[in-house]
């Protein structure tokens, strides 16, 4: 794993590992995706803005996008209409996608301020659907 300056990053994705061996509630499987695409986001931008992130270490980054994305297939499978949170989870999806994309540009051409100015806006687009889902979770009672 490429380490950088938040020991909080590890500590998520351990427990999202954690949370793929034991049957969570829906609400907290959800909880956890955000929290891990959220915290996956900075860990991106910390690294790029470092100059540490490499192509060969985007697919640490994607892999919770994976997961994500998988859990969301799972749960429509189901059929029904989605809950709120599920379709917000989805738009934080869309945000994470995003964000790599404006990563993987950033990672090539900035670093240091500039990266981390470039960013910016993808990264606060993906915190704010990661408070959606939260949000979503609290209203439905499942948080």
């Amino acid at each position: 794993m490429v380490g950088g300056a938040r020991g909080r990053v590890k500590a998520v994705v351990a427990l999202a590992l954690i949370a793929g061996c034991f049957s969570w509630s829906y609400g907290r499987e959800v909880a956890t995706h955000a929290e891990v695409l959220v915290a996956m986001a900075h860990k991106g931008a910390d690294l790029v803005a470092g100059g540490r992130l490499t192509a060969e270490s985007l697919p640490e980054l994607t892999y919770p996008l994976e997961r994500a994305q998988a859990f969301v297939r799972a749960r429509e499978a189901r059929g029904g209409a989605p809950p709120p949170s599920l379709v917000e989870l989805e738009r934080l999806i869309d945000r994470y996608r995003e964000f790599l994309d404006a990563l993987d540009r950033v990672r090539r051409e900035q670093s240091g301020d500039a990266a981390r100015a470039a960013l910016s806006g993808p990264l606060a687009a993906a915190e704010a659907a990661g408070a959606a889902v939260r949000e979503a979770l609290r209203a439905e009672g499942r948080l």
